[in-house]
């Protein structure tokens, strides 16, 4: 057995000797309970593999509610005070996101529901089913991972805590890699025309008994991680937190070492069930090397959030406020890594209206000039309509500058339906945005010290980068039609996706690549999802084709996953099979070649994966075999190569006191 899978069994025994027990797991809500949730003793029903589909409001929910069984002796007398799995902790007040519909609005919620079927590395392998998004790997888990809408390059890709924004620091757009996943509970993914938004809400505990979590994972290429969770009330009024994610891997050909370790500590204290104040940080230790190359990189680096929030809803309005420091040093022999930091703070409020939801709000960033993460201000405001339950529509506004550019962005979705089980649908999106990318290198002179004694400075030269904003603009527009009925859910849709200038990611891969003039692209999109003889067996996938063949960077021609699920639930409950077997397909694409400064064709290429887990009452053991069939030569830029077979396999499992 693994040293991984032996620290994570060594670490269930000692919560069970603390007085931890296991308990069984129920289903789970996705609405903003007001009390304790009733006990159930059912399990939720089988999620389907992929969430285009969804329609889940986005306000969150705690960890599941488990049964307590009532003493079994007969005539005892019962205890007049209440058990723990019945009182609420001090809970910190939500705010609620915008709604989700799945395909129709390309907005999808995944509550803990369906992330108890997740067991991955990082969030990539989370929105990699997410039908339409264009992910640019340079190879195994920890290497910089491009993620833009239609391939829209930098600076379209943002991730939000809690409300709080997880800016990159070191390149145009945050590194989906770098991003702990041990206590996330939810998450809400827009894949709008203009941006793509994760949004990540935190754990929350559903009653006032401690709540313990262990997840070990080990594989090939030297892959391991160790997820802990231990979260208790403090009295009446705080809640404290503590966190650990460790992550490692060897990589492609065993040459591209990665590992990480993020601590989160959070505390809340509640003044009353409306109102609270939370203050949390978050650090990360992360090392990467990559020796595929001739040109050997290496990044070490230090990152630390230090966060405070403000929570309250006062006549129904929900209202927050917060304020954060992001600070990220170089390390060892980092030869990528500058020193930044960004200071944040805003405010949004959001008000339940009786046909809808009106929501507004403010962030102000003050960073470095002359780095990647440099002043900006942005104001916004978003109104969701709902009048009948046949029609549904928003509109959302947004103003920002950063970097010395101003842009206006406005986006809007409408459906109608659905009548006998069709709906209609429609996405536009038009405006501006400043986006930051590396011009190049400039040689400056810098004072490094006096002669002797005499107080003279010595001057040398050095190379610095010299980073600029481009004002970039977008038009988009997207209809269709969807079906749904019972189990069975397909929908189609029509992109027209016009952008003026894609602009680098910036990570190593693409950070010396000038912008490209951005083209109109024309393309069909579809998903369907169905079940087969077996009510537990469900074939489901999404499909994407560009009828133009643009020019555009990291763009497949074609693009599309499917995979068929088998999800069972036997023995009262206790007994969770889930197997599915999937396969994703990429067509041909352009991509830059350092070596050549020119863009290259990129192959086509399909991978196939295999998942298997078993639940058996709240253990989850699982098991992942990625690019099955050993595709080898399935890159997506040039000499870094995704890699060819790897097996993980684990175990999560959760206590109650």
């Amino acid at each position: 057995m693994s040293r991984v899978l032996r620290l994570a069994f060594l670490s269930a025994a000692l919560a069970l000797g603390l007085g931890a027990a296991p308990a069984r797991v129920h289903a789970q809500r996705d609405t903003i309970p007001t009390r304790p949730p009733a006990p159930r003793d059912t399990v939720p029903r089988p999620p389907r593999d992929t969430v285009p589909h969804a329609r889940r409001d986005s306000a969150q929910v705690g960890i599941p509610p488990e049964a307590v069984r009532g003493d079994t002796i007969p005539g005892a007398k019962q205890d007049t005070a209440p058990p723990d799995s019945t009182v609420a902790a001090p809970s910190f007040p939500l705010h609620p996101l915008p709604p989700s519909n799945g395909f129709s609005d390309g907005a999808y919620f995944l509550g803990p529901e369906q992330l108890q079927y997740f067991h991955g590395l990082s969030l990539a392998e989370l929105l990699d089913r997410i039908p339409g998004l264009v992910l640019t790997r340079t190879g195994a888990f920890g290497r910089p991972l491009g993620v833009s809408p239609f391939a829209s390059g930098g600076g379209r890709f943002r991730i939000f805590l809690d409300g709080y924004e997880l800016r990159p620091l070191n390149a145009a757009t945050p590194d989906l890699q770098r991003v702990p996943l041990a206590n996330v509970q939810s998450i809400r993914i827009q894949r709008g025309l203009d941006e793509i938004r994760v949004d990540l809400t935190s754990l929350k505990l559903a009653d006032a008994r401690p709540f313990a979590q262990i997840e070990g994972m080990d594989g090939d290429l030297g892959t391991r991680a160790l997820r802990g969770i231990f979260t208790r009330p403090i009295g009446k009024r705080m809640v404290g937190e503590v966190d650990l994610d460790l992550d490692q891997t060897d990589g492609s050909a065993r040459r591209q070492d990665f590992s990480v370790t993020h601590t989160i500590t959070r505390l809340n204290y509640n003044f009353n069930p409306d109102w609270g104040l939370q203050a949390e940080v978050r650090t990360a230790k992360l090392n990467s090397e990559s020796q595929l190359t001739s040109a050997i990189e290496l990044e070490s680096l230090d990152r630390s959030e230090a966060i405070l929030r403000a929570r309250g809803r006062i006549a129904g309005a929900y209202l927050e406020a917060l304020a954060g420091r992001s600070l990220q040093r170089p390390a060892g022999a980092d030869t990528l890594t500058v020193r930044a930091r960004s200071l944040q703070a805003g405010f949004r409020a959001t008000v339940p209206l009786g046909f809808g939801t009106l929501a507004a709000g403010a962030r102000l960033h003050r960073g470095d000039d002359d780095g990647w993460a440099p002043d900006q201000t942005e104001a916004w405001g978003r109104l969701d309509f709902g009048p009948a339950p046949w029609l549904a529509a928003s509109a959302e506004v947004r103003q920002l500058t950063i970097g010395g550019v101003s842009g206006l962005e406005a986006s809007g979705s409408l459906r109608a339906g659905p009548w006998g089980g069709f709906s209609l649908f429609g996405q536009l999106a038009t405006g501006n945005r400043g986006v930051r990318y590396l011009a190049g290198d400039s040689v400056v002179l810098k004072t490094i010290g006096g002669i002797g004694g005499t107080g003279l400075p010595t001057l040398d030269t050095v190379r610095v980068q010299v980073i600029k904003t481009l004002d970039t603009s977008v038009d988009g527009f997207r209809a269709g039609a969807e079906f749904n009925r019972g189990l069975f859910h397909l929908g189609a849709a029509m992109v027209r996706h016009d952008l003026d200038q894609a602009v680098p990611y910036g990570f190593a891969f693409d950070r010396e690549v000038p912008p490209e003039p951005g083209l109109a692209a024309t393309g069909v999109e579809a998903y369907a999802s169905v079940p087969l003889y077996f009510r537990q067996l469900t074939l489901s996938g999404w499909y994407q084709r560009w009828l133009d063949a643009p020019d555009r960077r990291y763009l497949p021609t074609q693009l599309g996953r499917a995979s068929i699920q088998f999800n069972g639930v036997y023995k009262q409950g206790n007994l969770e099979p889930t197997i599915r077997f999937e396969v994703i397909g990429r067509d041909q694409s352009l991509a830059w070649d350092p070596a050549q400064l020119r863009d290259v064709v990129m192959p086509r290429y399909s991978i196939y994966n295999l998942y298997m887990q078993i639940r058996i009452i709240d253990i989850r053991i699982f098991w992942r075999y990625e690019n099955a069939f050993y595709r080898r030569g399935t890159l997506d830029i040039p000499v870094s190569r995704i890699p060819a077979g790897r097996s993980l396999y684990g175990v999560r499992w959760f206590f109650r006191n």
